[in-house]
């Protein structure tokens, strides 16, 4: 196996973890079990922002030695990050001010919505471009990150 496969599942391996603490989160919803729903939102919250701050440190500077035709790849996943740490922070700001649930639930759909898009990107596109580009210390920042995951 060479060093690309290795790298790109590794960062295949850090999502597929971060979807399921995503998913965690929307079944204790789903049940409407608070407690359940408050810690595996605020695990994935942690998650989340560990990882897009890897992969920002990591990704981003990879795009600048050799860039998607026809993308600006750092704008794209800078503003994706933005949007889904945003959303989330959102989503545990109105779950902890008890807004009401149909306002929670549109809310956490938009999430849904948004890191869907976000996956289907790292994982068709942006993975296996970076994963060619990445040097050794951003490549260890990834594996510090994806510990966990």
């Amino acid at each position: 196996m060479d060093n690309f496969e290795e790298t790109e599942r590794l960062m295949r391996g850090a999502q597929a973890g971060l979807r399921s603490r995503f998913e965690d989160f929307r079944r204790a919803l789903d049940r409407r079990d608070r407690a359940a729903y408050r810690l595996a939102l605020s695990d994935f919250q942690d998650w989340l922002g560990r990882w897009t701050a890897a992969e920002e440190s990591a990704l981003l500077p990879a795009f600048g030695r050799a860039p998607i035709p026809g993308r600006d790849a750092r704008r794209e996943l800078r503003l994706e990050f933005v949007q889904m740490r945003e959303l989330t922070r959102h989503v545990r700001l109105q779950l902890e001010s008890g807004a009401p649930m149909s306002d929670v639930l549109g809310m956490v759909e938009n999430l849904a919505r948004r890191f869907d898009a976000h996956e289907r990107g790292v994982l068709d596109v942006y993975y296996p471009a970076a994963a060619e580009a990445l040097e050794a210390s951003e490549l260890a920042e990834l594996e510090i990150a994806a510990r966990g995951l």
